[in-house]
């Protein structure tokens, strides 16, 4: 696999895995975070973080799709999610594996960078971003993206992505970037509403379903920049079901 870094400002850069998927490695003065490990892992994926710093490295999880998680055998540390996660990340041929919480509102300090997780269930029951106030940046793994969002498969659940969105645009004026896990690094707050939007359309059926890219097994819901891949028809309800 090739990976390729982006930086984003001052300690803060993108390991981008043959443009598929990307981690975010964030440095502080006294330690960092790598905010996911990519697909795949292996000597190349452990040279590309370690040539961005020396200082000690805690992995957090977004949430445990593989391709979030195929690098955490390059740690010897546990890997940190919320706990809301824990069933599914097992259920994925974890079984056995050390992880340690982290909470809704838990602070992780570096040094000189402090950031907060919060939890985004919808994507996954235990998806989570992280919040650096100071910097007004905010990681968000797979809850927004301009590529495209799997919202089909074990775990998902439209009407908890449509609330953590409500969440994340809540969060809007803490924030000048966010950095997605899939599609260009650094997006604008706009995205909230935007997929926000585009999630309740499909909900109350107002999109019409598309042929989904490489044969998946779902249809793809388009609006507004925002594809959202989904495997079931859209169920019509009542708007009030989505507020």
């Amino acid at each position: 696999m090739a990976y390729s870094i982006t930086k984003i400002a001052d300690g803060v850069h993108a390991i981008d895995e043959d443009r598929f998927v990307q981690c975010f490695l964030i440095e502080g003065d006294d330690c960092a975070v790598l905010f996911d490990s990519c697909a795949s892992g292996g000597a190349d994926f452990k040279t590309a973080f370690l040539s961005l710093t020396g200082k000690p490295i805690k992995l957090v999880l977004s949430h445990s799709d593989h391709d979030h998680t195929g690098g955490q055998e390059c740690f010897h540390c546990r890997p940190l999610m919320h706990p809301a996660e824990y069933a599914r990340y097992f259920s994925k041929g974890n079984a056995g594996r050390m992880v340690g919480p982290l909470w809704e509102g838990e602070v992780l300090d570096l040094g000189g960078v402090k950031l907060e997780a919060a939890l985004i269930p919808g994507h996954t029951p235990g998806s989570i971003a992280l919040l650096d106030r100071a910097n007004r940046r905010l990681f968000v793994g797979d809850t927004v993206s301009d590529a495209q969002i799997h919202m089909f498969g074990d775990g998902r659940d439209l009407m908890a992505f449509i609330e953590s969105l409500r969440k994340l645009e809540a969060m809007a004026a803490l924030v000048d970037t966010v950095h997605p896990a899939h599609g260009s690094p650094v997006l604008r707050t706009e995205w909230f509403a935007k997929t926000r939007v585009s999630a309740e359309k499909l909900l109350n059926g107002e999109l019409e379903p598309k042929e989904p890219p490489s044969g998946l097994p779902c249809k793809r819901y388009s609006f507004d920049g925002v594809n959202l891949l989904y495997i079931a028809p859209p169920i019509k309800c009542c708007a009030e079901l989505a507020r």
